[in-house]
């Protein structure tokens, strides 16, 4: 088997993201895109030759603003990832171009071209990635399996010391959902895109996180928490009794 992966971490100035390049023998595979074409700089001359997909982990603006930069990429996405690039991924490019328009004038977004309601199994060459419908942080995220390497890209699915919990999320799904990729015996890697990555205490972690919430009971931040972070844990905290399962 014949297959290599590549992580690009980019600093936005209020927090991290990273992109994952997964490549086979015959297809490459960029799990996110970032926030601008030239995010995507290093990944489009590492694909060259091959064709690229382009999974959107969901359709946050930090996911999905770089595409441009990697050509003729098949893009992929979830069923309810679509329908955000009508509205509200052009609302915020465009307040971002108002605000500061020789910053993002080069991003031009790219919705999927294929999506998908549970699951679609990528064949790159010699490795398949399967992309697992996760609902929880928004109803189009979605999460990556890789069985051949062992691991999980999870998107804004899990994260430490704590996710960002919207209102209306639905609190029991992404529960059960990160519950069963707990128990997956195949699943020794995790990669989120915030937070660190590791093994599946992240799980464990981001799961008593959101039970927490669901019960009433959240769990404090550790004292040495960043700023972001506890303004989040804030926001989670008022938008836990909005969510469903809450």
């Amino acid at each position: 088997m014949s297959h290599a992966s590549n992580i690009h971490e980019i600093n936005t100035g209020d927090f991290s993201v990273r992109s994952v390049l997964i490549q086979g023998r015959r297809f490459c595979l960029v799990f996110d895109t970032l926030t601008h074409p030239r995010d995507m700089a290093g990944f489009a001359d590492a694909c060259v030759g091959k064709q690229c997909f382009v999974v959107y982990s969901h359709a946050d603006w930090d996911h999905i603003q770089g595409t441009a930069a990697l050509g003729n990429a098949l893009v992929i996405g979830h069923r309810e990832c679509a329908p955000r690039f009508l509205g509200e991924t052009q609302q915020t490019l465009a307040e971002f171009q108002a605000r500061e328009p020789d910053k993002w004038e080069a991003v031009r977004l790219i919705p999927p071209d294929i999506t998908f309601e549970r699951r679609l199994d990528l064949n790159l060459g010699g490795l398949t990635v399967s992309l697992h419908a996760l609902p929880g942080h928004t109803p189009d995220s979605l999460v990556a399996f890789i069985p051949g390497m062992k691991l999980l890209l999870a998107g804004d699915s899990v994260e430490l010391p704590c996710p960002c919990v919207p209102a209306g999320c639905n609190l029991d799904k992404w529960i059960r959902s990160l519950t069963r990729w707990r128990e997956n015996s195949g699943v020794r890697t995790i990669i989120p895109s915030h937070g660190p990555s590791g093994g599946k205490e992240i799980l464990d972690r981001t799961i008593d996180y959101l039970n927490g919430l669901r019960q009433g009971n959240p769990q404090p931040l550790p004292e040495d928490a960043p700023p972001m972070y506890v303004k989040t844990h804030e926001d989670n905290l008022k938008n836990c009794n909005l969510c469903a399962g809450a």
